[in-house]
């Protein structure tokens, strides 16, 4: 009798606490702006503040689980917006909550990708099977990296104070690389490094340009022989034919254009306008054309790859041809610079021989610390007229001289080096008898406190960027070449 009175005392004292009721929600955005997936609501019991679990809102912004009645703290969160908290009591009855969650400021991109139409008026076909991938230059992280994507379409939302780089590849058609910065370099937002919000992008923006959305059109262009590209805004000095800092610009985005498009290799044409002798003309234009040639060779694009040739005023665009009265900006669109892709590898096409952009990216970083390091290079007019590349060296402090007179390191110089050589005697580092120079990289050498000379390659601000440089270059050439470390001046 004792046991079956325990026995229910207890059955009595649980059963409240195990009853269960509904609690069904949906979570939407600020000012009814749309429901949101995703969404993880982490519940807490109170006074005790005892964590109940979490649940995930659907597709739908819905979400449904069984609590206790009492009360209760619920906690939203998401990416990209604010975290929501919200409280309430729980009874016998079904139990019904609506939480409002707040967007920080970003920009939602809303992409849609078809390819290139050849006039406004033509119906193009959605590009799907895409590699889409986001990397953030600001954080140095992929953001999004979409493999073989089955959609036309992605969305990514921009956040503030970020620069991302978007590229997206298929087979068959070239890589586009657009970059979007928000709220850096003065853009409150920029996409492919302009500051207006176009070509193919239209923006809907709120709450004083914080946040909103961009609707984007991305068109592809099929590789395919003989297609021309047109390069804008490259000008030059009358009568002159100097890369101008302005046309370098432009330029190196036709290096960058090349690299992400390996297999591609291309003849660039420059056009003049009519106005002039034709037999003029014809030379000043092969010489512009020589002359951004080379300097897409000096940023590293393989002589192979790309060929100069200057049209002169032969394949004029519209009527203003010799004896025509045209306006100056009808003669400006007779004046510009293309590239027509001559030969295609069959390999590059495959996606296999892709490189990841985060690769493709910390490999373009790398490069471009080298050379602040190293060597910078100018396009120089020789005595003939033409091109010439010319090279100089950016930190004199840190070159080698000629024969044995080598720089020691620099006192005060903290960061990492690559050691390659080592010997007791100063006269084992030989110009004639060593590689460095095929690894363009400043020489400089220390003596310890045994007497014995150690000598480097390169002078790196990181250890991850000396490791690359070691692993990538030193290695093929010094196999026991190793990553030193330097603080003030002296070997650590």
């Amino acid at each position: 009798m004792k046991v079956f009175l325990s026995v229910f005392l207890l059955f009595c004292c649980l059963a409240p606490n195990t009853a269960q009721t509904t609690v069904e929600g949906y979570v939407y955005e600020q000012n009814n702006r749309g429901f949101l997936s995703d969404v993880t609501v982490s519940i807490y019991q109170l006074p005790e503040n005892y964590v109940r679990g979490d649940v995930n809102t659907d597709a739908d912004g819905h979400f449904v689980t069984k609590l206790a009645p009492g009360q209760y703290r619920m906690v939203s969160k998401r990416a990209l917006f604010y975290p929501k908290t919200d409280t309430i009591t729980v009874g016998t009855e079904k139990t019904f909550a609506k939480i409002e969650m707040k967007r920080k400021p970003g920009y939602m991109f809303d992409a849609t990708i078809a390819e290139a139409r050849t006039d406004p008026a033509q119906v193009v076909d959605a590009v799907t099977g895409t590699r889409v991938e986001i990397f953030n230059r600001t954080t140095k992280h992929p953001e999004l990296v979409l493999l073989d994507h089955p959609n036309a379409f992605f969305q990514f939302t921009f956040e503030q104070g970020n620069h991302y780089t978007i590229m997206i590849r298929k087979p068959g058609f070239i890589a586009k690389r657009i970059e979007a910065r928000v709220n850096v370099e003065n853009c409150i937002i920029c996409v492919d490094g302009v500051r207006e919000v176009n070509p193919g992008v239209t923006e809907v923006l709120t709450a004083n340009n914080t946040m909103g959305t961009l609707l984007s059109n991305i068109e592809l262009d099929r590789i395919k022989l003989d297609k021309r590209i047109a390069i804008r805004n490259i000008y030059y000095d009358f009568d002159k034919w100097d890369i101008r800092p302005d046309a370098a610009k432009q330029l190196d985005k036709v290096v960058t254009l090349m690299n992400d498009n390996p297999g591609m290799s291309v003849e660039l044409g420059s056009h003049t306008d009519a106005r002039g002798r034709d037999t003029y003309n014809d030379t000043l234009s092969q010489r512009r054309a020589e002359a951004a040639v080379e300097y897409i060779i000096s940023q590293g694009i393989m002589r192979e790859r790309i060929t100069a040739k200057g049209y002169g005023e032969t394949q004029l665009t519209n009527r203003c041809a010799n004896g025509a009265t045209c306006s100056e900006e009808e003669h400006q669109l007779n004046r510009r610079t293309e590239l027509r892709i001559t030969a295609i590898a069959n390999e590059a096409l495959e996606v296999a021989q892709w490189k990841s952009l985060e690769d493709i990216i910390r490999a373009e970083e790398f490069e471009a610390e080298l050379k602040k390091l190293g060597e910078v290079t100018e396009v120089k007019i020789g005595a003939d007229g033409r091109p010439v590349a010319n090279t100089t060296t950016a930190l004199p402090a840190f070159q080698g001289g000629t024969g044995l007179g080598w720089k020691p390191v620099p006192a005060g110089f903290t960061g990492y080096a690559i050691e390659f050589l080592n010997s007791d005697s100063k006269e084992i580092l030989d110009p004639a008898t060593n590689t460095f120079d095929d690894l363009s990289q400043p020489v400089t050498y220390q003596k310890d406190k045994a007497g014995k000379y150690h000598y480097f390659l390169g002078a790196f601000k990181t250890k991850e960027l000396a490791t690359q440089f070691l692993t990538e270059k030193a290695v093929k050439a010094y196999p026991s070449a190793k990553v030193v470390g330097f603080k003030k001046g002296r070997m650590e």
